[in-house]
């Protein structure tokens, strides 16, 4: 009697500790002028550890509870997945078989495109929310759809690279994966779901963002940073499938539960944990649905979400019994580090890395620009740490190797650099010399470039010594250019990608093309004066 006693005060104890540690990683959120955040945490066989913070709606000051309805992001991604192998254990569709068999839509590029390559993003396809940022209209300044996602990748002329030769995220899998639910069940996916794993589950408060105008109770808004604190930054779109998953933590929870205790169907269960391999049989850090990683040399499954101004994360580490499941409705809520915060809590430490001489720092500071990914990195030395252009610390680990939270920075030797991000992709940076162009070399790049791919025009113009690109039709949209290295330009404020301009053997520019994290050399021509 007195050991059970011992060991129910010592159960209490822990969970108490815990629970003090999860309030102490959230307390920035812990007001009620704030937006915030839901924890939920299940380990082995202690209480579970439910943490609510801040409020889900400013305008009406009601606080954040456990019944709060968030929206997931791209955590949705592992349900749509779920759902698409339920089709597959029946037998109504199977992982080799060719997209274009259900989308006959979507053009034939010489290859075959599988259901396979879609769920582990190894399809090649162009993102849509990238496309539609080139064309002016970035997620969240219109509304799209299913179908309005289709008709987009419908547009696509080329793939960003051969099918399983290379890994790159790309939500347009997943949204195509929603529609092929449908036309193969002949229910919506939202339907579907609810059949086929919410209600047997027992996930009561889980539906889709099928319809952003329909009234969910509990749902919490979506803010973002403001000049005078925050505004709404809502998801007003009704394509789903890549996200819009509406949930609540327990729901979330239950849902890691089940592949534990044998409730989600095992076939499921073990495929949407299967590593995926490239054509050459490299495997690659992720599932169907989930990245497969470590995390402090610890088996970490897991997915992070981003959809407005909702962040999200859900993990499980199998081998600590440890559950770990994160919402929140701020948008500078860094998911990702409060989710690993909360695991510290309850993972074993691990011996820091030694940290490398600092003396070689200076010759590794530059301009490095990655041109498959249209991606550009400032680093500079400031005092006796490496900073990028974002103000990003660089923490060094060992010679020539630094990081900055997750995210591993490898440098090769004096003109490379290899950014290695936790979501597995690898970006390849060369160091290059800054291109300052003259007034007289910008004016012969002026013109009007349509991209036939994204259903725009832009005018591109000379003004006040720089270069804008303005949509015909869209001034609001327009983008200053700034240059990089030769003939090649940073597109918007944000760097959200490179516009490279062609020539022909005389010289003279032909064209250009546009290179985005998810989009591949987009091609531009140059329309011809009367």
């Amino acid at each position: 009697m007195r050991f059970t006693f011992l060991l129910l005060v010592s159960c209490l104890s822990y969970a108490a500790s815990a629970q003090t540690g999860v309030d102490a990683a959230f307390s920035a959120y812990n007001r009620p002028d704030s937006p915030g955040c839901a924890v939920g945490v299940e380990h082995a066989d202690e209480p579970a550890v439910i943490r609510t913070f801040g409020s889900a709606d400013l305008e009406h000051q009601i606080p954040i509870t456990p019944q709060t309805v968030f929206e997931a992001g791209s955590v949705s991604k592992q349900f749509t997945a779920a759902a698409v192998l339920t089709l597959v254990h029946q037998g109504k569709l199977a992982l080799a078989d060719d997209v274009r068999t259900y989308l006959p839509e979507l053009p034939d590029y010489g290859t075959k495109l599988t259901i396979e390559h879609l769920l582990n993003h190894t399809s090649g396809l162009r993102d849509w929310g990238d496309v539609e940022a080139i064309a002016g209209w970035p997620r969240g300044s219109r509304i799209y759809t299913l179908d309005t996602v289709l008709d987009i990748a419908s547009r696509q002329r080329e793939l960003n690279y051969r099918p399983g030769s290379e890994w790159l995220y790309t939500n347009t899998g997943f949204t195509l994966l929603a529609i092929i639910v449908q036309r193969v069940s002949h229910l919506s996916l939202a339907e579907f779901t609810r059949q086929a794993l919410f209600i047997p589950l027992g996930m009561k408060h889980t539906q889709w963002r099928d319809d952003f105008r329909r009234i969910v109770p509990n749902r919490a808004i979506a803010y973002g940073p403001a000049k005078a604190g925050f505004e709404q930054n809502m998801p007003f779109e009704n394509a789903y499938g890549n996200g819009g998953l509406l949930t609540t933590i327990s729901d979330l929870l239950i849902w890691n539960r089940a592949f534990a205790n044998g409730r989600l169907d095992p076939f499921v269960a073990t495929e949407l944990q299967r590593i995926a391999s490239l054509s050459d049989g490299s495997p690659v850090e992720y599932g169907r649905g989930l990245f497969i990683q470590t995390y402090k040399q610890v088996r970490e499954f897991s997915h992070s979400g981003s959809t407005a101004g909702y962040r999200a994360w859900l993990g499980r580490y199998p081998d600590h019994r440890l559950s770990i499941a994160l919402l929140c409705n701020a948008a500078n809520a860094d998911n990702r580090a409060l989710a690993h915060k909360v695991a510290d809590l309850y993972l074993p430490p691990v011996p820091d890395t030694p940290v490398g001489p600092a003396g070689t720092l200076k010759k590794l500071t530059g301009l490095y620009v990655d041109p498959d990914h249209g991606q550009v990195v400032q680093i500079d030395l400031q005092g006796n740490s490496l900073r990028t252009d974002r103000g990003v610390q660089l923490v060094a680990a060992a010679d020539n190797r630094f990081r900055a939270g997750d995210t591993n920075f490898q440098f090769g030797d004096s003109t490379s650099l290899s950014v290695h991000n936790n979501d597995g992709s690898v970006l390849h940076f060369h160091r290059e010399r800054q291109w300052n162009a003259d007034a007289a070399t910008l004016s012969k790049l002026t013109g009007n470039y349509e991209i036939k791919e994204a259903l725009v025009t832009y005018a591109i113009r000379l003004d006040s010594g720089r270069l804008t690109a303005t949509p015909l039709g869209h001034p609001d949209a327009a983008v200053t250019l700034r240059p990089i290295i030769e003939d090649t330009f940073v597109w918007g404020a944000n760097g959200q990608g490179l516009l490279h301009f062609t020539r022909d053997p005389a010289g003279r520019v032909s064209g250009a093309e546009i290179t985005t994290m998810h989009v591949r050399r987009m091609q531009i021509q140059q329309q011809k004066g009367p």
